[in-house]
């Protein structure tokens, strides 16, 4: 039997003994993954961290946390927070559906649980379907409560925060950092882009040109490894932003793709979560400037205890052209190495 981390144990015993036996469900279409320069077996080791590398850490959808099981959201905070140093984590990166229902009990929770790396580790926080509207009628509308508990304001005394779209609203924001002799740019954009979120979006590249962007969105890659496309494939692939009719009109994958991603030479990944089957994508395409572009779906929603703490690590090398891709369990302290879920990126900017 596996063993349960001891550390977290007062916060995750209770939780452990309301399994709700959610297992992990598997994916039809097995399109293999692109431009992963290594794939390990999955009884591979794991990739051991380079010293001198710096790290950012992915929290996939924590919505089924806030509404039955909080503790794994604390879990995964605290252990970033724990191991901030050992593994020079320089941001977090929330992909949206932060909570399942926008409920204030919900948001109360991920105030709790992110509160922890408030003025200890950045963070960036996008907004998912399940972060609108109400139970039974989510993502129809854009009601969200999200700006009473991460307002701009909570990130003001960050050095690293830029700013948002729309002033008092959190939605769609943007981070400075530098890591690795290197100038980043953090975009973090809503559930179904509207298209003036695409013109802003567009005009923040622009104005950074020098700066390597990562693009942090709830809905973009689909589990088979391609770009969500309503025009191309329409309801083959479940859960497309078009099919919620949310208000505003939105922009799937393919579309944030054409108007955003493929434009701007200075865009080096894309990261989302929402899609359930195995929850797991990658995708490396070249953008009209030549310049290669990651994507990566990452959403653990479907596995026991509404994900089990799982969370992606990625760790950038000293040598400046290598990540290494890690899925970490914190509840059970292990890494899972199946190709899907460990592989190395060699990039050059």
């Amino acid at each position: 039997m596996t063993s349960i981390n001891r550390c977290y144990l007062p916060i995750t015993l209770g939780i452990i003994l309301s399994l709700a036996g959610c297992m992990q469900t598997g994916k039809n279409d097995q399109t293999p993954k692109e431009a992963v320069s290594t794939a390990p077996e999955a009884n591979e080791p794991p990739l051991p961290f380079v010293p001198g590398s710096w790290t950012l850490v992915v929290l996939p959808d924590t919505q089924t946390y806030c509404s039955q099981y909080p503790g794994m959201f604390d879990l995964q905070t605290l252990w970033v927070v724990d191991n901030k140093d050992k593994y020079n984590i320089v941001y977090v990166l929330q992909n949206g559906d932060i909570t399942d229902y926008n409920t204030s009990l919900e948001w109360q929770r991920a105030d709790r649980a992110l509160g922890r790396l408030d003025g200890v580790v950045p963070y960036a926080i996008v907004t998912g379907n399940h972060d609108y509207g109400t139970k039974g009628n989510l993502a129809k509308d854009r009601s969200t409560f999200i700006n009473d508990y991460f307002p701009p304001s909570r990130f003001k005394n960050c050095p690293t925060f830029g700013g948002t779209m729309i002033d008092g609203r959190i939605e769609n924001n943007y981070h400075l950092f530098e890591a690795g002799s290197t100038k980043w740019l953090i975009i973090g954009l809503e559930w179904g882009l509207r298209d003036q979120t695409l013109q802003w979006a567009n005009q923040i590249l622009q104005k950074y040109p020098d700066r390597r962007a990562f693009i942090v969105t709830h809905a973009y890659l689909y589990s088979d490894s391609t770009r969500y496309d309503w025009k191309t494939k329409g309801s083959e692939q479940k859960w497309n932003p078009h099919s919620y009719g949310t208000a505003g009109g939105v922009n799937d994958g393919q579309e944030i793709w054409d108007k955003l991603v493929k434009k701007n030479e200075n865009v080096f990944m894309v990261i989302n979560g929402h899609v359930c089957n195995d929850g797991l994508g990658f995708l490396t395409s070249t953008t009209d400037h030549g310049n290669k572009v990651y994507q990566m779906l990452a959403d653990f929603q479907t596995r026991p205890l509404g994900g089990t703490s799982w969370l992606r690590l990625l760790e950038f090398l000293p040598d400046g052209k290598t990540i290494q891709v890690k899925t970490y369990c914190p509840l059970y302290e292990k890494y899972e190495t199946g190709p899907e879920s460990q592989f190395v990126i060699k990039y050059n900017l």
